[in-house]
């Protein structure tokens, strides 16, 4: 079945969905939903520090490749989602307005949203990148072993944590599941294409990966680490979560001749 692109999608694609499912069946409290956030945000931060930021650098480095465009998309990235949760928290603030007491600061009833959907689009850009990268070198037996072992080894925890993060934002369980679906998708999807452009695709450019890698860095910053410590509760739990996070993605981004997918 590994020697088959359908079926190492296939395989990829059922695990996606499965881990995904599995965080909403089991219905986390917020104790522990912030919890596993906090390990979440550091499988976040580790994908952006320890694997796209260290290869676009090296792109930047190729003597043809436009290094202010590139960083550029990072920054990008960046600020597309904080101009969207801007506006967003600004709109549902002033509905919000006058529901509640002075000084009191409204629910947030929805206002991750744009996170949960910054979250899917960047982990699923970053997928679909490295999916392209091993439907392209799918007949390179070795390499496509091992790139299979490391995915299989994480993509679950990415699904549950996509999961946890649409959970925060408060979307609704269809949502929830049609997204996750999507995102699972992106796997075989990224593995044909790769096939179909075999000879002249072998990476995603560098400005989408970019796009991805501001995302990143947006969403595990500036929304779920302050989301995860904005209480007291379990505070030096959730920092070592966040560094069992992090290990974990460095771990697993330490896998022989394998980049993240």
């Amino acid at each position: 079945m590994l020697s088959s692109p359908l079926g190492v999608g296939g395989i990829l694609f059922a695990l996606s969905l499965a881990a995904g499912l599995l965080a909403l069946w089991i219905g986390l409290s917020q104790r522990w939903l912030h919890r596993v956030i906090a390990a979440a945000c550091g499988l976040f931060l580790g994908i952006t520090f320890l694997h796209l930021l260290p290869e676009l650098a090296a792109r930047a480095n190729a003597p043809d490749v436009n290094a202010l465009r590139l960083w550029g998309s990072v920054l990008a990235g960046l600020m597309a989602v904080f101009v969207a949760d801007v506006l967003l928290r600004a709109r549902e603030d002033g509905e919000e307005e006058g529901q509640h007491p002075a000084g009191e600061h409204p629910a947030h009833h929805g206002g991750h949203r744009v996170v949960g959907i910054a979250t899917f689009v960047g982990l699923s850009v970053h997928t679909f990148a490295g999916a392209v990268g091993l439907g392209a070198g799918f007949d390179d037996e070795p390499l496509r072993d091992a790139f299979v072992a490391a995915t299989l080894a994480h993509k679950g925890a990415e699904a549950f944590s996509l999961a946890s993060v649409l959970r925060l934002a408060e979307f609704s369980k269809r949502t929830i599941v049609l997204l996750l679906a999507a995102y699972a998708l992106v796997t075989p999807i990224g593995i044909l294409a790769g096939r179909s452009f075999a000879k002249g695709l072998h990476s995603m450019p560098g400005p989408v990966e970019g796009l991805a890698a501001g995302t990143f860095l947006y969403v595990a910053v500036a929304e779920l680490l302050p989301e995860v410590f904005h209480g007291r509760a379990d505070r030096g739990m959730k920092v070592v979560l966040v560094l069992f996070g992090i290990a974990a993605s460095t771990a697993l981004l330490a896998a022989p001749g394998v980049g993240h997918p």
